[in-house]
């Protein structure tokens, strides 16, 4: 659907990144503060943060009527902003704008143009507000102190696992990516971190006591046994300090188990869950495009992995359910990644590769340059510059495929599939209260 507030939201693009908070709370401020009319758990991390949203999401939905904002989004901007288990409409995103375009004018004139991430962010509150949410998964969109949705005071904030990404704003250490992402732990809220690299642990550990705030370690805090993966998901027994829990999740990979051991911890934190409640919410719980098989013939696997740590995360996932699988990987990358770490870690899992453009213009990686530094540790390497070409021509080949790198490129290969891309498995809403 064209229309001119559309065209208006997507022209704030051009304002790029802005890591502070002043435009943001000024917003914030004018559109009424409507995040204070729910509660929160606020979500942040390098790898993890998207899967572990959309569990603390399907678990709250087993109790209040709910929100989930995320980003990116996979093929339409309205999967960014979910309630009670349906996208943003676009008539609530176009009387938004139209609404509200005086607002960022006059913050245009004021102070600076609202980013893109900014007008959206505030969209997402006064959605879940106007629509009578009583609780709302949040995720941060990029570090976590300066992130536009840091004006919230969450029940609980959660940090899933630090890498190295980011470095031009975040930092070029895990100590200070670390400290970044901490921002979002508020005085006196428990904080539960999934990592356990010593660098994350202090850094997190020296914020959560200043700011009193009580800090579940999943790794120390949740003990996981009798686990079992395969394509179709992932079984284990999880015990916390109070409860265990059998859980069964349609989630795939050892990754996931910690994913989950992070939400469950959070959900208990929260204090607003039972044990049904939280293990049925895991069990619901789908995040599109982490190990997705999308096809059957010839077999077809997306994954969003975009950093080295995330590729290492795939290749030991896909060992794990198809150790016998050597596909063809389809890679399109954006120019801030670590491309060659990360074509190395996915070197384990083939000799061949197709590298292509992923659908972002602005920031798309030149598939020639990936591709030279494939050939070095690459049996096979062809560039198709356009996705769909190289899509098809590695569909023509008759063998399994891996296409990954970039949510821009697999949310093309979900979208030409026809795959439902909703982070759930419900086929309707039911709140048990």
């Amino acid at each position: 659907m064209r229309d001119e507030n559309l065209e208006f939201l997507y022209g704030l693009t051009r304002e790029g990144v802005k890591l502070d908070l002043e435009v943001m709370r000024a917003f914030d401020d004018m559109l009424g503060n409507p995040h204070r009319a729910y509660r929160t758990i606020h979500i942040t991390g390098s790898n993890g943060k998207g899967s572990v949203s959309a569990l603390l999401y399907n678990i709250m939905m087993q109790r209040f009527p709910s929100g989930l904002y995320t980003s990116p989004h996979l093929i339409e901007f309205n999967e960014r902003i979910l309630f009670n288990d349906r996208f943003i409409p676009d008539e609530y995103i176009v009387s938004f704008i139209g609404k509200y375009r005086p607002v960022i004018e006059e913050l245009a004139r004021e102070k600076r143009n609202p980013t893109f991430f900014e007008t959206t962010t505030g969209m997402a509150f006064k959605y879940f507000s106007d629509a009578g949410a009583r609780f709302a998964s949040i995720e941060v969109g990029l570090g976590g102190r300066l992130d536009s949705t840091n004006i919230i005071e969450p029940e609980v904030s959660v940090i899933t696992s630090v890498g190295y990404e980011h470095a031009d704003k975040l930092g070029c250490s895990l100590t200070s990516i670390s400290y970044e992402k901490g921002g979002i732990i508020k005085p006196g809220r428990p904080v539960v971190l999934g990592d356990r690299k010593a660098e994350v642990v202090d850094t997190v550990r020296r914020i959560s006591q200043v700011r009193k705030s009580r800090l579940y370690l999943t790794w120390r805090d949740v003990k996981v046994s009798d686990v079992h993966l395969s394509l179709q998901g992932t079984s284990f027994r999880a015990e916390t300090e109070g409860e265990t829990y059998d859980v069964e999740s349609p989630l795939v990979g050892t990754f996931q188990v910690t994913n989950i051991g992070t939400a469950i911890l959070a959900a208990e934190a929260s204090g607003q869950f039972d044990r049904r409640q939280i293990e049925q919410g895991i069990r619901e719980t789908l995040w599109p495009a982490r190990l997705q098989r999308v096809r059957d013939e010839p077999p077809v696997v997306v994954d969003c992995a975009h950093n080295p740590p995330a590729a290492n995360a795939l290749v030991q996932a896909f060992r794990q359910v198809s150790p016998d699988t050597r596909p063809v990987l389809v890679v399109g990358m954006l120019k801030d990644k670590d491309h060659f770490s990360y074509i190395s870690s996915l070197r384990s899992l083939s000799d061949r590769i197709i590298v292509t453009t992923p659908y972002e213009e602005n920031r798309a990686e030149d598939p020639e340059h990936i591709a030279s530094l494939a050939r070095r540790i690459y049996r096979e390497v062809r560039v198709i510059r356009d996705a769909r070409e190289a899509y098809d021509y590695a569909l023509s080949l008759g063998t399994p495929v891996l296409v990954t790198g970039s949510i821009y490129l697999v949310g093309h290969v979900m979208a030409w599939e026809g795959v439902d891309v909703r982070p759930f498995t419900r086929k309707k809403v039911k709140l048990l209260e």
